[in-house]
């Protein structure tokens, strides 16, 4: 009984990953409350494995709109598994990926 629940869910899940992760797509998420994650989608072919081919651009909105830092464009294509794409590695208020401030620095 279990088994076809759980397959039900797999299959749901899949079907709203195909969805959403299109090629083509740019997607953005607030990760932090002033780090904004943008992916765009280059392939979605490993979709199926959990896996994306993508761009990444992560940029602080509060330092960007402050003049702080120079906007970017996005990185260079890179495999990323889907339950990685939007983890942040920084502090829950933002600042940057290591946990640091630019306001450390002046």
């Amino acid at each position: 009984m279990l088994k076809p629940i759980k397959n039900l869910f797999r299959y749901l899940m899949k079907r709203r990953h195909r969805k959403i992760y299109r090629d083509g797509c740019v997607l953005s998420r607030f990760i932090a409350r002033d780090v904004r994650r943008d992916v765009m989608i280059l392939s979605a072919h490993d979709i199926d494995d959990g896996f994306i081919a993508a761009r990444i651009r992560t940029t602080n909105v509060m330092y960007l709109s402050r003049g702080a830092v120079s906007s970017l464009g996005f990185g260079p294509p890179q495999r990323i598994a889907l339950d990685q794409l939007w983890d942040w590695s920084g502090q829950p208020w933002g600042g940057l990926a290591d946990g640091t401030s630019i306001a450390d620095k002046i």
